[in-house]
């Protein structure tokens, strides 16, 4: 077939149209002739934008797909579908056909007509068939049955070496399951043009802005990548004429952005689809039966697979397409038009939501919907059950977010929300706000009958245990009552026990210690984690006291992999943990070990200095034994020095005083202790290094001796560390080699 002339004032494109042999035999109608600049365009791929940024990495991903026939670009507008293709093209070595489809490529044969001249343009005609790139741009606009015929014609029809790309602002009406299964399809969604923050570095510099990679990275967060939306973030922030600082009110919301969504993508859309998108937009992510529930309405789950096949930024969120999620800028501008539009069914819709999350077992979103309905008090009861688990898994900050969304005064008339708020200061060190807080929730609670509120009242007890400030035979006593209150199965009786175990421990009575202590760890592994480490690490220093170092070990071993797995060391309720880990660590000959731990116990003292007293002091002392151990005297005469300052807020500690005089009797019984080598082993640790070869225990070295067992302790760390020993045989070894020992 002769391709249409070239030059002249008109090209003519009637009668019956066919590319190669068997392509688009269709016959159509067709005005007789075209000015040839109202076809040039149609046929010519766009000029490079001003801001030009090379992506250079999808150019290389699209140079590797070179044996895939057909190439789909598929993401809404303005993520440079066309300029990317039009990269390729100048990349690109073949002759590359270009057609700009519009709404009359609909009909067949104006269809084949645009392909047929393109392909013509390029010399594609009368049985040529040279390796070429045919792109078939704004795929979106054909949504009949033609395109799908014209491309499976065309890929029928491909010569070897050849390829068709199609870019849609959504997913075309091909057999694209079919075309997968065959190798045939390469793919480029949303996620693979996204632009990098290395991309919109460049684009932010080519508009005038110039930002710190940090504010680049949060940019790119927030945009997702889009590069429509990084391109009117830049012209928006350029427009203030400030800088990072004011990136923070960029949102969906901005004018630049919710101008362009509205042309864009609400104003070609029903009433009803727009009702649909700006209502639903209170949820983060979407089902079909989520949507009937919170809309009040039926077939949600059809408009959502139809929206997601159409040009709106929502996408399927999982593979089996239950769940759905739109690009959260335009979300964000869906939930400023509902507020605009609708403000009074924004309440309704957000507690609807909050129903069907918390029957679907979603904590987190019923908390944050109840809030957004502005219903405290059913928010306060989710966060207050749901207390210790975000607690014991490391997620106090989400908790903090929550209690900043409501005012002080609110929160504290509200029992259950001042109450987990008092739970999560005292998480962060904060005793003196936790107490606060109790007593708001007291005084909520103060009127109503004790059956209705048992577990707040526990609560309330609970902080006042921690507290202590009227001593451990107060503390013991409000935790055991807290206890009793507490159903059976209620994950706050696992800090009942740590309290209890602990005003043993600190009143010498250990064996009751060790029984609370242990019930503690077993009901809080799973219900709350990080009070189960606690416990552990109580049980290793009741067993350090019993003078078993390899049950002390084990403990603190336990209570470290809590609080490594459930990520709970940020937390300044982990220096015990920590300080237990440090000195189990020196036992073991794990220095490098012990100093890491006695360092992540120090730092999490800075926010520890106005907590409880009795927990400064027992971690203080501890952190100062095996900084002792480890060699560092100072740092230890300074942590024994805090916790005798600290110790004196806590009275009636009956340990105290014994736990004390074994450290300072350390120091006294260290000689030379800055030195290393064997010359400066002193008589005391040559006395000791005696009993090493034996299979006597510390314990009973010291017996023998006529010295406690902390000295003994405190003398074989010195003999190792001065006979460069990790270990109990290493050091006989080495003592032996250097004729220090007579075996």
């Amino acid at each position: 077939m002769p391709g249409p002339p070239l030059s002249g004032d008109a090209v003519s494109v009637a009668g019956a149209t066919q590319v190669g042999n068997e392509l688009l035999s269709v016959d159509y109608e067709a005005p007789a002739r075209f000015p040839i600049d109202v076809l040039e365009p149609k046929f010519r791929a766009p000029r490079r934008p001003d801001n030009f940024i090379r992506r250079s990495g999808l150019l290389r991903a699209l140079a590797g797909a070179r044996t895939r026939p057909l190439v789909l670009v598929s993401a809404p507008a303005g993520y440079g579908k066309t300029t990317l293709l039009a990269q390729w093209r100048e990349r690109d070595r073949r002759p590359c056909a270009w057609v700009t489809l519009d709404q009359a490529d609909a009909e067949p044969g104006v269809l084949a007509g645009s392909i047929a001249t393109a392909l013509a343009r390029i010399g594609v005609h009368r049985g040529l068939r040279g390796r070429f790139l045919l792109v078939l741009d704004d795929a979106h606009v054909v949504r009949s049955g033609a395109l799908a015929e014209a491309v499976l014609g065309l890929l029928r029809w491909l010569p070897d070496g050849s390829q068709l790309a199609l870019a849609s602002q959504c997913e075309p009406l091909l057999p694209l399951g079919r075309l997968r299964g065959q190798r045939m399809l390469s793919e480029f969604g949303v996620m693979d043009l996204a632009m990098s923050s290395v991309e919109a570095a460049a684009l932010l510099r080519s508009a005038g802005l110039e930002l710190e990679f940090t504010a680049v990275q949060d940019l790119v967060t927030r945009t997702e990548g889009w590069p429509v939306a990084l391109e009117l973030a830049a012209m928006s922030l350029v427009a203030r004429r400030d800088g990072p600082d004011e990136l923070a009110p960029f949102a969906g919301d901005d004018h630049l952005l919710a101008e362009y969504f509205r042309a864009e993508f609400l104003d070609s859309l029903s009433s009803a689809t727009r009702r649909f998108l700006t209502r639903s937009s209170v949820l983060d992510r979407l089902s079909g039966s989520l949507c009937d529930a919170v809309l009040e309405c039926e077939g949600s789950a059809s408009v959502l697979a139809e929206l997601a096949r159409s040009s709106v930024p929502l996408w399927p969120a999982d593979p089996s397409h239950e769940w759905y999620r739109c690009h959260g800028l335009f979300r964000d501008m869906l939930r400023t038009e509902l507020r605009r539009g609708e403000p009074q069914v924004c309440g309704a819709l957000h507690q609807r939501a909050g129903v069907w999350h918390s029957r679907a077992g979603d904590s987190d979103r019923a908390i944050d919907h109840a809030l957004g309905a502005g219903d405290l008090d059913r928010a306060g009861e989710l966060l207050w059950a749901h207390l210790p688990g975000y607690l014991g898994e490391g997620r106090n900050d989400v908790v903090q977010r929550w209690l900043g969304g409501a005012s002080a005064d609110q929160a504290a008339r509200c029992a259950p929300f001042a109450l987990a708020a008092a739970h999560s200061h005292l998480a962060q060190g904060r005793i003196a706000l936790a107490e606060q807080w109790a007593r708001s929730a007291a005084v909520a609670v103060s009127g109503a009958p004790e059956g209705a509120t048992r577990a707040l009242r526990a609560g309330v007890l609970i902080i006042g245990a921690w507290a202590a400030r009227s001593g451990v035979a107060r503390m013991g006593q409000d935790s055991a009552r807290a206890y009793e209150l507490l159903p059976e199965d209620s994950p706050w009786r696992a800090s009942c026990c740590f309290l209890r175990g602990t005003a043993a421990l600190l009143s010498g009575a250990h064996a009751e210690a060790e029984r609370w202590c242990d019930e503690g760890a077993a009901r809080g592994v799973f219900l709350a984690p990080d009070v189960a480490a606690l416990c552990l690490a109580q049980l290793a220093v009741l067993a350090g006291e019993r003078d078993d170092p390899e049950l002390a070990s084990d403990f603190a071993r336990r209570a470290r992999a809590v609080v490594d797995g459930r990520a709970l060391g940020r937390y300044p309720l982990s220096a015990l943990v920590f300080a237990v880990s440090a000195a189990a660590s020196v036992r073991d000959g794990h220095v490098d070990e012990a100093k890491a731990a006695a360092a992540r116990c120090s730092v999490q003292f800075g926010g520890l200095d106005e907590f409880v007293g009795w927990y400064g002091a027992e971690t203080r002392i501890l952190l100062a034994r095996g900084s002792l151990a480890l060699g560092d005297v100072i740092g230890a005469r300074q942590q024994l020095a805090a916790a005798s300052r600290v110790a004196r807020r806590t009275p009636e500690v009956v340990v105290f005083n014994r736990w004390f005089d074994d450290a300072w009797e350390q120091f006294d019984v260290r000689a030379e202790t800055s030195l290393v080598g064997v010359a400066s082993l002193t008589t005391a640790e040559l006395r000791v290094l005696r009993f090493l070869p034996t299979h006597y225990s510390f314990h009973e070295i010291a017996e023998r001796l006529h010295v406690s067992s902390n000295t003994v302790k405190t003398h074989v760390h010195a003999v190792y560390r001065k006979l460069d020993a990790s270990s109990r045989s290493q050091a006989v070894a080495n003592a032996t080699h250097a004729g220090l020992l007579g075996w």
